[in-house]
């Protein structure tokens, strides 16, 4: 097995084997950490040997599980930007693993936390790493139900298990939409892996499945407006939002962090890969009209989407939840370019989703330090802490200017790359960027106000844990880095990301070519 087949297949194993390792090492917190730094730590070496091979190769990989080939079994093919956004994740979630530790240290249950959130782990990067619709759809359920259970990891507090409820119940309406898209895909084409399907769209031969069987347009038309409503569930975007501000602050912090960073992207990652690999390049004038009318849909509530959530994160009194509205806002910027439909577009895209994962990251991290040594998620109470707590205000500082797009850091150049991108649609929707940001600002001084210079509580004894603020230096240090190289990282792994994105002929041929040689 290599490392394409690797990489979702530790995190899963270490995941199922961890309640009787906890059994049979009697619940040590210690080993328990150990063993959840090793499955995440390995996982990330593997996911970066799985980077190198994706940008040294000029076709995508691909990987068969029990050697079935597409279209018969279910394929892994890997282009730049899944085993880009493998690494981003893998990164994440091994940080966010050292970060856990000391916060939990109170809490009992951390061996259900670590099942949960390595299988967390292999859900998300199976949803990047995938390229067959029915697994997307397994990869999507994998991470939603550990989501779901990890944001009512505090089960002793009502909220949290609300939160959970909600987020349960409109997730399974998402996944449920998604899933009767598949039936209607497999039932006009007689497949769902992605190439086969882009074939078909395009007219282009595939071994074994033959032509499609149903209405195209209609049924395209049918599965794009369930599956886009599916998705836009899964990235918060407005009307679909409502269940974010709950669950994400409901959450343990470093969970909080995971969910903001990476879960939403899964949304914005599966609107892409329909919508430019099996929907992308030229197509017939009904299935152009189609997709153009989905496009539109996806600016127009990206649009909206990034507005409120700027105005509402100036309404929060609770600390998460205004970095919880901030999640829809940038998912909105997503939305907005994914529907531009241009290169341009797309290198925003991936540039953005890389830049907010890491920043968002760090701000939910940051806080959530704050938080843990007051013991309260509202701002009032956090008042004067972070003279306390120089390395936490650090991190806070940090995340918040770069999620504003203060230059150098690194959303900066991503904002200025959507900006560009929605300028050659209209000027209108490039100033929604600049509208939201200038209100987005106004919040996040707030709390950088009321935390570094507003007047401490007496009874707090504030302190800060070593590995926890080592991840926080570590996450400022890229959030910098990524900033001053951007020209660099853009050159180097985003443009040939997107531009392989776009080209659904090479992701075609990658397939048809494994596929011929096992049928010959």
């Amino acid at each position: 097995m290599d490392a394409v087949g690797l990489t979702p297949i530790i995190p899963l194993l270490f995941a199922f084997a961890l309640p009787l390792t906890s059994i049979l090492i009697k619940g040590n917190r210690r080993v328990v950490q150990a063993y959840a730094l090793l499955g995440t730590g390995l996982t990330l070496i593997s996911s970066f040997a799985l980077f190198q091979r994706a940008y040294s190769s000029d076709s995508p990989l691909i990987y068969t599980f029990g050697k079935w080939v597409a279209p018969v079994g279910i394929i892994y093919e890997v282009d730049r930007l899944g085993a880009l956004m493998a690494l981003v994740t893998a990164f994440l979630m091994f940080v966010i693993a050292v970060y856990s530790y000391r916060y939990l240290e109170g809490e009992s249950g951390l061996e259900w936390y670590y099942t949960l959130y390595l299988g967390l782990e292999a859900g998300l990067l199976g949803v990047v790493l995938t390229g067959d619709a029915f697994n997307l759809f397994v990869m999507i359920e994998v991470t939603s139900i550990a989501s779901y259970a990890l944001v009512a990891f505090y089960r002793g507090r009502r909220d949290a298990v609300h939160a959970a409820l909600k987020y349960a119940f409109i997730g399974a309406i998402g996944t449920t939409m998604y899933f009767l898209a598949l039936g209607i895909l497999y039932g006009a084409f007689g497949t769902v892996n992605f190439a086969d399907l882009s074939a078909k769209i395009h007219d282009i031969p595939f071994p074994v499945s033959g032509n499609p069987v149903g209405e195209v347009v209609l049924a395209s038309g049918i599965v794009l407006a369930l599956a886009t409503w599916a998705f836009l569930i899964k990235a918060a975007i407005f009307p679909n939002h409502f269940w974010l501000p709950e669950a994400h602050p409901a959450a343990p912090s470093p969970i909080s962090a995971v969910l903001s960073g990476l879960v939403v992207n899964v949304g914005i990652y599966s609107l892409m890969r329909f919508l430019y690999t099996v929907y992308g390049g030229e197509l017939v004038p009904g299935l152009e009209r189609v997709v153009g009318g989905v496009a539109a849909v996806l600016v127009a509530l990206g649009a909206v989407s990034a507005l409120f959530g700027a105005l509402m994160m100036n309404a929060q009194r609770d600390v998460k939840k205004l970095i919880a509205y901030s999640t829809i806002m940038h998912m909105g910027y997503l939305a907005m370019v994914v529907g531009a439909g241009t290169q341009l577009a797309l290198q925003a895209a991936i540039f953005h989703m890389v830049n907010h994962a890491i920043a968002k990251a760090l701000l939910f991290l940051a806080a959530g330090a704050f938080i843990h040594a007051a013991g309260s998620r509202d701002i009032g109470d956090l008042t004067g802490l972070g003279r306390r707590m120089p390395v936490a205000t650090f991190g806070l500082s940090v995340a918040t200017l770069s999620l504003v797009g203060i230059p150098p850091l690194n959303v900066f150049f991503s904002k200025v790359l959507l900006f560009d991108a929605l300028m050659e649609r209209s000027l209108a929707l490039a100033m929604v960027i600049v509208l939201s940001s200038v209100i987005a600002l106004v919040a996040y001084m707030r709390v950088l106000y009321r935390i570094w210079l507003g007047k401490p509580r007496e009874d707090i004894t504030a302190g800060e844990h070593a590995s926890m603020a080592f991840v926080l230096l570590l996450l400022s240090a890229a959030v910098v880095l990524m900033g001053l190289a951007a020209p660099l990282l853009l050159q180097h792994y985003v443009d040939p990301a997107a531009a392989q994105m776009m080209d659904y002929g090479g992701y075609i041929k990658a397939a048809v070519e494994y596929a011929s040689a096992f049928f010959s």
